[in-house]
Parts: structure tokens; sequence; C-alpha cells
């Protein structure tokens, strides 16, 4: 049996209404179906609280269901992906770098462009599969794996570039560096909107799901 199974039919042995288990556990009543339908799959805490309105255990709840198994072990893996994502993103950053300063032979600029490239396939694959993996809206899953070190390189880029007309500095280095710098920083302004944006549709929904 699996677990919107189970949920179903201790609902009905309780002779409780898909409202009242909704008001219960602080979700829509259209949750509440997806979950018993198997469309969708409870979060942890919410499977705490239908536990105990139910009185049964979680290990009765879960027991035979390998999709919740396999839903509920999803943040474990983000966790893990999270430090590569961050390492990714910050060393495309120092290639930047890189490039705009210590290249002086045209054999090592398409070494190291070969390189860049290759690790923004690696990032950009690993950014397709935690999108895949995360219950949350796309735009919300990116903001919250990429906004910090979007930041963090954004500030270093910004640093060097302020610091800059002390060095022995090219004038093609000092502009690339500004080029970077308005590119890092547009990115993410444009990661900040699209997340806003998401929120909104959410709150609309939420809205016209109450009328």
């Amino acid at each position: 049996m699996t677990l919107g199974e189970k949920l179903k039919q201790a609902r009905t042995t309780q002779q409780f209404t898909q409202q009242a288990v909704a008001e219960h556990v602080h979700v829509s009543r259209q949750t509440i179906s997806s979950w018993e339908t198997g469309k969708s799959y409870p979060d942890i805490d919410s499977l705490i609280i239908l536990s105990d309105l139910y009185g049964l255990s979680l290990d009765i709840l879960i027991k035979g269901d390998t999709g919740i198994m396999n839903y509920l072990r999803k943040p474990e893996i983000l966790k893990r992906l999270r430090p590569i994502h961050l390492i990714l993103l910050t060393s495309n950053y120092l290639f930047l770098i890189i490039f705009t300063f210590f290249l002086s032979s045209r054999y090592s600029l398409w070494a190291l462009l070969a390189v860049f490239i290759t690790n923004t396939l690696a990032f950009l694959y690993l950014q397709k599969f935690e999108e895949r993996l995360s219950p949350l809206p796309i735009a919300v899953q990116r903001w919250q794996s990429g906004w910090l070190p979007t930041l963090l390189c954004n500030v270093i880029t910004t640093g060097a570039m302020i610091a800059s007309p002390w060095w022995a500095s090219s004038s093609t280095a000092s502009y690339n560096l500004f080029s970077t710098a308005i590119v890092g920083w547009a990115c993410l302004a444009f990661l900040w909107v699209m997340n806003k944006i998401s929120h909104l549709k959410e709150l609309e929904k939420q809205v016209t799901k109450r009328k």
C-alpha cells in the first residue's frame, strides 16, 4: 500500500474531511488530495503532524513506498551538492581574473579557455540536476543556490576593479574587470527579480484557491 492510500484510509477511518485535515496541517485541501492520490508527497514536518493526527507511526506510514523514501532523501542530496555549486561558480570568476591579468601566451589562453568552457558546462549540468531535485520553483531554487556565490564573486571582482588604478594594469585589463563586474551584478539582480516574481505568482495562486 502506498503512502497516499494509507493517508486516505486513515482519514476515512477517523471520519475526517480533506478540508479538516488541511486546516490541521496548514495546507490547502488540494494539497491533501494530491498527497492521497500520490501526485505529490508531504514534507517531513507534515508527515509528523499527520502521524500524530491519525495515531500512526512514521514507520507504518512510509514503509513500502519507495517514492516517499526517495523524496525525503532529496534535501540531503541538495545539501551535499551546494558546496560543489559554490566551487564551480567561484572558479569561473577566478578564470576570468586569470584571463585579465596573467595570460601572456596565446597557447595558455586557449588552454584556460577550454578549462573555462568545461567548467561552465559542468556548472550548467549541476544546476539542471539541482532543479530536478528541488521541490521549489526554478527561480526560487536558483536564487537560494546562487545568490551567495554570485555576491562573493561580485565583491571580489568589484574590489579588483576599484584597486586596479594602483596596479600596473593595462586599460584593457581595467575595462575587462569593469565589464565582468557589471555582468555579475546584473546576473545577481536578475536572480533576485525572478525570485520575487515567483513569490508573487505563488501568492496569487494561493489567493485564487481561497476564492
